[in-house]
């Protein structure tokens, strides 16, 4: 479904994007934690050869996201209704970012095929699923009515492939919505029930990983900002980069995906339930600005994939502005992450500005 070109999005323009999200696995080519990736509960195989070579090569194909700071505003508009009908229907929050890869949340988004609408839904599903689709009426552009299919079509894909093939994966579902039931399930009777070593026409191949893409990037921005040195999501970005930025071969060449090549025995493993530890930020930061250093002091000990920090260790972070709140990469990837008092992520910039803030770090990692 690429209904995105028709929407006005640029090949050019999006490759950028896929670059921040390969860049979290370049970090000093380290094997810990951090480099674990989540997908609807299920860690993704990133110590697989063949799945980092298709993550590289996601850099070179496109996500329908052009201009980030619009996109997260129109985002934040929508998710809260996409979530509701996710909750009613068991489904994960990650295929919340679904529609984004479907249509960029553009109503009228048209693809080739005459998919149409947020969740991209073909004429006869729609059909199938009760909308009103006629020359005065297309239901598929309503984000309540077209949630509601959406995410009726990925439960009955899930619920389908388990009950007839034993097999509960969301990352088959996702993949069903884009190839059809049918071509999913036929492919799963020749390779497997494995979504990541599937052997797949090239949009599905690439389908998952590009809701993985977007995912990471809404849900840890702080762990990519420092790799372009500055806020891709403010309207203030360079304006080289709105523009596409660096779209040679040669750039792409440069990036190397580098994650854990030991063998991953915990995919089926439940996540650690994460541990919460108190920290604060030293100083006021009036003059705060994107990718200045902000220094965080503990006030436990900290136990991570990377070594014990006692009670008193403090360290410098930069930190960047989105939608008023301030985001810091702390240089444990995934395993640390920065809350408020109120378990919020990140803080608020008058905060930061006025007073010493207390923080807390979510260890989803090692436990002392």
């Amino acid at each position: 479904m690429k209904a995105y070109r028709k929407a006005g999005y640029s090949t050019r323009s999006v490759k950028w994007l896929l670059i921040l999200f390969i860049a979290f696995f370049t970090l000093s080519g380290n094997t810990d934690p951090q480099h674990n990736v989540y997908f609807c509960g299920d860690r993704i195989p990133v110590d697989r050869e063949f799945v980092r070579d298709k993550l590289m090569n996601v850099i070179r194909r496109q996500v329908p996201v052009v201009n980030l700071p619009t996109l997260r505003k129109r985002a934040d508009m929508y998710f809260p209704i996409v979530e509701k009908f996710l909750l009613k229907y068991g489904i994960p929050e990650d295929l919340k970012y679904l529609p984004i890869v479907e249509s960029g949340f553009i109503s009228n988004a048209t693809s080739r095929v005459g998919a149409h609408g947020f969740w991209q839904i073909m004429p006869k599903t729609g059909v199938q699923y009760g909308l009103v689709m006629n020359d005065v009426t297309d239901e598929r552009t309503d984000i309540y009515k077209a949630s509601e299919v959406g995410c009726k079509l990925l439960r009955d894909n899930y619920n389908y492939i388990k009950k007839f093939h034993g097999v509960a994966s969301w990352s088959l579902a996702a993949a069903a919505y884009n190839f059809g039931i049918g071509n999913i399930t036929k492919t799963m009777k020749k390779q497997g029930s494995d979504y990541f070593a599937m052997q797949l026409n090239p949009e599905t191949a690439l389908y998952v990983y590009k809701i993985i893409a977007v995912k990471e990037l809404f849900e840890y921005p702080e762990l990519y900002m420092k790799n372009f040195g500055y806020n891709v999501f403010s309207t203030a970005a360079p304006k080289k980069m709105k523009e596409g930025g660096d779209d040679s071969d040669a750039a792409f060449a440069k990036i190397n995906l580098e994650v854990s090549t030991q063998e991953n025995k915990s995919l089926e493993k439940p996540a650690r339930a994460p541990k919460y530890l108190v920290a604060h930020i030293e100083g006021k930061h009036k003059d705060f600005k994107d990718g200045n250093l902000i220094k965080i002091v503990l006030d436990e000990d900290l136990t991570t994939g990377l070594g014990f920090s006692r009670k008193g260790y403090s360290f410098s972070v930069q930190g960047w502005i989105i939608n008023d709140r301030v985001y810091m990469d702390l240089g444990y990837g995934h395993e640390i992450t920065l809350f408020d008092a109120n378990l919020k992520k990140g803080i608020e910039l008058n905060e930061l500005k006025s007073k010493r803030v207390n923080i807390l770090l979510k260890n989803t990692g090692y436990s002392d």
